[in-house]
């Protein structure tokens, strides 16, 4: 139930050392690039609907948690440039969409409401509390040290997020959500009491976090572009891609480039490398598409038409919890 938090030394790069180019390269810096043998198209903007988030069991932290999954699923939805349907139109049809689900067909009259839906249903909150008793260390100069009595507790929530086309209500993701927040406490009460109000409160950390480490659902609805030219001057080599401030991109944004090729398997899609979105908002961002800096390497193979994708990273490098969970530490 409980687990001690640690980060490796060189799992954490320091943010001040990082350098982004700022300058985008002037036109007459163009440097010609053959055409990809498959060339990809800007991805359409979706509407997504994200339901009430369900729950069938009682616990005074449940509609905290309801409250708190929903808005970060919101989050996340409208952070990748997608349209989110209104939270009301939502709510009155949750009850049909959920019927839907289970049959298998969204019967919508007229225009659809939205590409996708998005139901989630936590299946569990749970807490768990152990005790220490006051204990003391003697170091190498001889001084002793008193280790107080505690109590240590976690909140542990879990669901799961599914996420369907309309109208023909295909399952196009399934993702599992867990979270949990770690506290303590001083105490000389073995029994560990803990109030409603800061259980709610880890509960709904927990469940905060449940969302902020999964990113299935952003990945699934992130922009993707062609490459449309390649520059190439003092400060590095960039790429404009078809994509810009109309689908959220911003300054430092991570970008992945894939090209696609023709086998007798069909259409084979391929990663060449990575980007990042030059560090200027008014040069480098424009509403229908901007520059990506890149290395030498990927320059010298990339074509136009190769594939550009906003990429959501599992969590921010400043996160140690989180960067430690998803190296497995």
């Amino acid at each position: 139930m409980f687990k001690q938090t640690a980060v490796a030394l060189g799992v954490v790069t320091l943010l001040s050392g990082c350098i982004t180019v700022d300058k985008v390269c002037t036109p007459d810096t163009t440097v010609p690039l053959t055409n990809s043998d498959v060339p990809t198209k800007t991805s359409a903007s979706s509407k997504v609907i994200v339901l009430p988030v369900g729950v069938d069991f009682k616990d005074p932290a449940v509609k905290r948690i309801q409250a708190t999954m929903l808005n970060a699923l919101e989050g996340q939805v409208v952070a990748t440039g997608t349209t989110l349907v209104d939270r009301k139109i939502a709510n009155k049809l949750k009850s049909e969409i959920k019927l839907a689900e289970q049959s298998g067909r969204y019967n919508s009259k007229g225009v659809p409401i939205a590409d996708y839906a998005v139901i989630t249903q936590i299946n569990s909150s749970e807490l768990g509390k152990r005790f220490e008793e006051a204990s003391s260390w003697k170091d190498k100069k001889g001084k002793w040290h008193k280790i107080p009595a505690k109590c240590y507790f976690e909140a542990d929530v879990k669901g799961v997020m599914k996420v369907y086309s309309l109208p023909d209500m295909q399952l196009v993701k399934r993702v599992d959500l867990k979270g949990d927040e770690n506290r303590s406490t001083e105490t000389r009460n073995s029994r560990c009491p803990i109030n409603n109000a800061s259980y709610t409160s880890m509960a709904v950390a927990a469940a905060e976090e449940a969302v902020k480490e999964s990113h299935e659902l952003q990945e699934m609805l992130a922009a993707s572009a062609p490459v449309q030219e390649l520059r190439q001057c003092e400060v590095g080599s960039m790429v404009r891609i078809g994509v810009g401030s109309k689908r959220n991109v911003t300054p430092k944004a991570d970008i992945v480039f894939s090209s696609q090729m023709k086998s007798d398997a069909g259409i084979e899609t391929f990663e060449i490398g990575k980007g990042y979105v030059v560090n200027n908002a008014s040069d480098a961002v424009k509403p229908d598409y901007s520059w990506v800096s890149i290395d030498e390497d990927l320059a010298q193979k990339i074509k136009k038409g190769d594939s550009a994708k906003l990429k959501f990273e599992p969590c921010p490098i400043w996160d140690l919890k989180c960067t430690a969970k998803n190296v497995g530490l």
